[in-house]
């Protein structure tokens, strides 16, 4: 019974030791997972948050016009009020043709519509808006972060006495970038393509 016991000990501890690192690396995989959830989670909700409530309508209203079941309602519509004022057997249609009728709600329906459509495209571009000077701010925090991850390195280097060639892409990299300067540099990039543009077609 004691050998017994002890070859069962061993062999769970055999399979703890072979099911560990897969079950360790499922569960980093797992919580990772569940951050990165968990950051989508939250935008989605300090998005759905700022929305008013004429803006959640519009948005409802503009992605029911998108659909396949808009189409096809609108085409049972349509077939059904041309079939009912069709003049026949002397019934008098309500709306005879050309459906003039028809014609004016149709419009009418796609005033609205429009207006929707505008309303929740103010809002997404508004969104686009925020999320790109968010991802601009991100972006220069993480060039600060880089900028100071390379000079604590230099002075790593400095302090243990470790010699390093002339490099001066990497003083220029030590630098910290001003988002002025790149700015100028995109507007002369976009100004110079503008004339260049220009040009060609001056002289076609």
């Amino acid at each position: 019974m004691k050998v017994s016991e002890v070859e069962l000990a061993v062999s769970n501890q055999e399979e703890l030791a072979v099911d560990s690192p897969s079950k360790r690396a499922t569960t980093a995989e797992n919580e990772g997972s569940d951050h990165v959830t968990k950051t989508i989670d939250d935008i989605l909700k300090l998005e759905s948050l700022e929305r008013s409530v004429s803006e959640r309508i519009a948005e409802r209203i503009a992605a029911f016009t998108g659909s396949m079941l808009f189409i096809w309602l609108h085409v049972v519509w349509f077939a059904l009020w041309i079939a009912f004022n069709i003049p026949w057997r002397g019934f008098q249609p309500i709306d005879p043709f050309p459906f003039t009728l028809l014609t004016m709600i149709v419009s009418l329906e796609a005033i609205f519509l429009s207006a929707f459509i505008l309303m929740s495209e103010n809002r997404q571009g508004r969104l686009a808006d925020r999320r790109a000077r968010v991802n601009l701010q991100v972006d220069m925090i993480a060039e600060r972060e880089i900028t100071k991850l390379m000079k604590l390195v230099v002075d790593i280097h400095t302090q243990l006495k470790i010699r390093r060639p002339m490099d001066l892409e990497l003083d220029n990299m030590q630098k910290a970038t001003k988002i002025e300067h790149l700015t100028e540099a995109a507007q002369t990039v976009e100004d110079r393509n503008g004339v260049n543009s220009a040009s060609k077609k001056a002289s076609k």
